[in-house]
């Protein structure tokens, strides 16, 4: 079959993840790397047999890419996304959609009118553990979730990288706001919640250190979201998540403190990445992986992508209503989408 020719939108950690996925990728061709920074830009394009352009325009304009990846901090989604979709090409946007409501909305409003396709890359989608709390609670073998509880804690040092630029509920959290609902089934329709700013400051970040939120679903379940980038530096594990659905006939729990391995060293203790982009035999495998393809199958195919957008709003909707609580210091409803 012929490959699916794409494009990878900014070339930083996740865009040369993406790009490095497809040029591994039998049913992919990297055509290019697009990013204003020709430095950069050019070398994760020389790495991968891409060339490198400055400007999306350029690629709409001679039409050689079919579909593209959007890899850029999410407060810069919205313009580039449109822009893309509006020209009839599919979309794989890293999560979040956008970092505010308003800019998912014309997102969503741009693939509508534009005629292109959009999937929003929420990885967990792809992850078997969290696919299989889903089907679990689909089949009703918890029978009918009582109380819903997500947590995400990262290293001080994603913060501080992060530097302000996006807020912990949109960068990190927005995991578990779309994994509670799409794993429950059931919506969240209001959250009370609080912040607090300490760790951050002192390393002179603008920023919440961390969010906890109560939440309500449609029906009366309720839940609970915690997430910061608060783990110190002795700490091991990278990746500190968990997520338990409490229902009236069982429990569907998950904890993702690490991925099964240990290496012990004198440097220190490190549990490393096994299942969202871990390297296999010299390729990227796991989540990512899966991800990608799946994408790639779906534009090909004409097939219909496992994460709507319609639920990649909804997150949106959520973390919009998280930071108006937090500002206002009351609960808040979530707007429809």
């Amino acid at each position: 079959m012929d490959r699916l020719k794409v494009a990878v939108v900014g070339a930083g950690f996740m865009g040369e993840l993406h790009a490095r996925t497809y040029a591994e990728c039998d049913s992919a061709e990297l055509v290019a790397i697009v990013d204003p920074n020709a430095e950069v830009g050019s070398a994760v394009a020389e790495r991968y047999g891409a060339r490198h352009v400055a400007d999306v325009q350029e690629l709409l304009d001679d039409g050689t890419v079919q579909a593209f990846t959007v890899a850029l901090p999410d407060r810069m989604h919205v313009e580039v996304t449109s822009q893309i979709l509006s020209a009839g090409k599919a979309v794989l946007l890293e999560k979040p959609m956008a970092d505010t409501l308003e800019g998912a909305r014309r997102i969503a409003d741009a693939e509508q009118t534009g005629g292109g396709r959009l999937m929003v890359g929420h990885l967990l989608r792809f992850d078997p553990r969290y696919v299989g709390a889903a089907q679990a609670i689909a089949a009703g073998e918890v029978g009918d979730p009582v109380h819903v509880t997500g947590t995400r804690f990262s290293p001080r040092e994603v913060g501080e990288r992060m530097a302000g630029s996006s807020s912990v509920c949109f960068y990190l959290g927005v995991h578990d706001v779309d994994a509670i609902q799409w794993v429950s089934g059931k919506r969240v329709t209001s959250v009370y919640s609080r912040a607090v700013s300490k760790i951050m400051p002192l390393a002179g970040v603008d920023s919440e250190d961390s969010i906890f939120s109560t939440c309500e679903f449609e029906d009366g379940t309720i839940g609970s979201l915690h997430f910061g980038w608060t783990v110190p530096p002795q700490m091991p594990s990278a990746i500190n998540a968990r997520l338990e659905v409490y229902g009236t006939e069982g429990v569907v729990k998950l904890d993702v403190h690490d991925h099964g391995l240990q290496v012990v060293a004198p440097s220190g203790v490190e549990f490393p990445d096994g299942l969202h982009w871990p390297e296999v035999n010299g390729l990227i495998a796991g989540d990512l992986a899966a991800e990608v393809l799946h994408f790639v199958t779906c534009v090909r195919d004409d097939k219909e992508f496992v994460v709507p957008v319609s639920d990649a709003m909804r997150a949106v909707a959520v973390n919009d209503a998280i930071l108006r609580s937090v500002e206002s210091g009351k609960p808040e409803t979530v707007e429809a989408v």
